[in-house]
């Protein structure tokens, strides 16, 4: 298997290695002109490896959470790159997962109106998904993800080491995104996904194969249309009913597992639409199921279900812009109405599979 894989951009293109020592690769292939971001979480767990790295280059640490993927926060972190002398010349390095990658993408492509960056994802979410695409994230407000740019890396090096201390639940997110990207494939390797996912838990290398295909199922997509105008928009699959859910939950659910339930949701709104018929729903949620953790929409939280749905960037008036699915392979985006028959189609799928 080839440890490489290039993304044609119409940027930059940029690339996919696959390494096995991140530290040792940290510490062998770059010069002074660098300065690490790194989750200050992501060094604590990997201290003894990573201090001698840091010790090597300028480095800013960041707090990744979601309160601070912002624009204040932001803001923040370039006054900790001005304060170690950060030039035009010089490359970031992105240490961490989602979060970070989305804070340094964003400083990235505004300070100096652009310097080079790098990216080690460390969160299987980051690795099996994100980490390629181009894209930065920004929460304004209540709004999630309002604000960004499009600025790839330079260089991406993936490493399964970084995941051998993650927590099952993390892993478990990470197995979410990256089971919306075999869903929108085929249903053989989502079901071979599956078939082995409780083996990830014990032996992370496994998952590399996998990380591999849902990038490549990703690249096809994002070398059409690098800038969401319209086929990428099947990658939204789940993340609308997703999101919200982790807005009224104030993301005390894993976001890939978040995901999971949202990809249940459309997959149920399809069938009652006769988009899917009820064998293809099953098959589809005994593949989820096993990801899929507890959460029920009731009377008490939908009407918050449903303020979050209607802040979604996709909405179009009044309508809920969201992807729905003829199939697996057959994705397809349509206009809801956020009414009282959709409420009771919440209630509904709930009372069943919540």
């Amino acid at each position: 298997m080839s440890k490489k894989i290039v993304i044609h951009s119409k940027m930059k293109d940029y690339d996919v290695e696959f390494i096995d020592d991140p530290a040792e690769h940290l510490t062998e292939h770059f010069n002074e002109e660098v300065i690490l971001v790194i989750d200050e979480q992501v060094f604590e767990i990997y201290k003894t490896s990573l201090e001698p790295v840091t010790k090597k280059y300028r480095t800013v640490f960041l707090i990744a959470n979601e309160n601070n993927k912002t624009m204040d926060y932001s803001q923040e972190i370039i006054s900790r790159l001005l304060l170690k002398n950060i030039r035009k010349s010089d490359t970031l390095i992105a240490i961490g997962g989602g979060i970070t990658q989305d804070i340094v993408t964003f400083i990235s492509s505004i300070i100096f109106r652009g310097v080079r960056w790098i990216f080690y994802p460390t969160t299987l979410l980051a690795q099996g998904d994100s980490c390629i695409g181009s894209k930065s994230s920004i929460n304004f407000r209540s709004y999630k993800n309002l604000v960004g740019t499009f600025n790839p890396p330079d260089h991406i090096f993936i490493s399964t080491w970084f995941l051998e201390t993650l927590s099952e639940s993390e892993i478990r997110s990470g197995i979410g995104e990256m089971m919306h990207y075999f869903l929108n494939s085929n249903f053989e390797i989502a079901s071979k996904f599956m078939s082995e996912h409780t083996k990830f838990f014990e032996e992370v290398s496994l998952l590399k194969p996998f990380i591999k295909q849902s990038l490549l199922i990703k690249r096809v997509v994002i070398e059409v249309d690098e800038f969401d105008a319209n086929l990428r928009h099947i990658f939204n699959y789940g993340h609308t009913f997703g999101h919200a859910i982790e807005a009224i939950t104030n993301y005390s659910i894993p976001h890939g597992q978040a995901i999971s339930i949202g990809m249940n949701i459309a997959n149920f709104i399809s069938l009652k639409k006769d988009m899917i018929s009820p064998q293809q729903f099953e098959d589809m949620y005994a593949l989820l199921k096993p990801n899929i953790p507890e959460f029920r929409i009731h009377e008490q939280n939908i009407d918050d279900y449903c303020t979050a749905l209607s802040k979604d960037k996709k909405n179009v008036g009044n309508k809920l812009g969201c992807i729905l699915t003829e199939g697996v392979g057959k994705m397809k985006k349509c206009f809801v109405d956020i009414d009282n028959d959709f409420r009771s189609l919440l209630l509904t799928y709930s009372q069943i599979y919540g």
